[in-house]
């Protein structure tokens, strides 16, 4: 019987010596291609490091600019053409998954090596107001790039204690975080992990700003202050549908609960709301409506004649 124990014991010590190496070997060239491929997780969540580095790379650019417009993934289809022939704007719309906390790094990033910023531009819709850092794309959006620029401990004390609630104290130490990211089979078993153990927040019926967003409009709000730079908070363009009307009157409730409305007193009034059939997605614009020239109209139409984005570029 002991002599049984002990083999039980031995083989169960090499298997997870076995274990550790192979997920050691699914971090390291050409290794991590072959895990890769015999796991199928070639694709789990690879592109949102790649797409949040670029950010990075436009943040940290190095230029004479004196403005910076950041914003979710309508903001990037809009404005992010137009870098090329403007010279004053780092332009850096991303995407509504960042949320506004990482709004707020990204900011906190380029004031920190730009001097002179005389205007901040976040341009978001109305769902990057409701996005909280959650378990579908909070972690590879968030988590994994911003430890990877170790700027997530730039986020406060709360947020920090939130994220360590939610996806396991253990799994956002920088190290456990880099293991995750540099292998696709860590990034699927943990990722694949956490999605089937959500907690589901009951539907209230209420439509309201998520705690985070709140919280960081407030901090990117002090943080230009603090640099002595404006900041201007712009809605994207909506669909024509009950829905957003809805949801529009039911944020600027409480907006105007939370005491934002007198930080941000015009945002709502500020919405344009366009036919239902220019959008491909109900979110982003579609077919000849997604051309340039259409978008720079929009741009002229919704903030240009309002006196906001001086001086930026929409034609060579």
């Amino acid at each position: 019987m002991k002599r049984f124990a002990g083999k039980t014991v031995l083989f169960l010590c090499m298997f997870f010596v076995l274990l550790a190496v192979l997920d050691v070997l699914s971090l390291v060239p050409p290794f991590r291609g072959w895990f890769a491929y015999l796991t199928e997780s070639s694709d789990y969540y690879a592109g949102s490091q790649d797409e949040v580095a670029l950010y990075f790379d436009r943040i940290r650019s190095e230029g004479d600019y004196t403005k910076l417009i950041v914003g979710d993934s309508v903001c990037n289809q809009m404005f992010n053409n137009l870098q090329e022939i403007n010279d004053d704007y780092c332009i850096v719309g991303n995407n509504r998954a960042l949320t506004l906390a990482g709004q707020y790094l990204l900011v906190q990033e380029f004031l920190k090596l730009h001097e002179g910023v005389t205007d901040v531009y976040v341009i978001v819709g109305l769902d990057a107001l409701q996005a909280d850092i959650d378990v579908t794309y909070g972690y590879a959006y968030v988590m994994i790039p911003f430890s990877r620029e170790r700027l997530l401990q730039n986020l406060d004390e709360k947020t920090l204690s939130e994220v360590r609630d939610r996806f396991g104290t253990l799994f956002v130490q920088r190290p456990v975080v880099m293991m995750i990211a540099n292998s696709s089979v860590n990034r699927k078993l943990y990722m694949s992990y956490i999605k089937e153990h959500e907690q589901q927040v009951p539907f209230t019926g209420e439509i309201l700003l998520s705690d985070l967003a709140a919280e960081y409009l407030v901090r990117i709000r002090d943080l230009c202050e603090a640099y002595g730079t404006t900041l201007h908070l712009l809605p994207d363009p909506l669909a024509e549908v009950d829905y957003r009307h809805d949801q529009a009157r039911g944020l600027q409730k409480d907006f105007a609960d939370r005491g934002l409305d007198e930080l941000f007193p015009d945002y709502f009034d500020e919405i344009v709301y366009y036919p239902e059939e220019q959008f491909h997605d109900g979110i982003h614009f579609g077919g000849e409506y997604y051309a340039q020239e259409e978008l720079n109209q929009k741009i002229r139409d919704m903030y240009l004649s309002q006196g906001y984005l001086d001086g930026l570029v929409l034609e060579e």
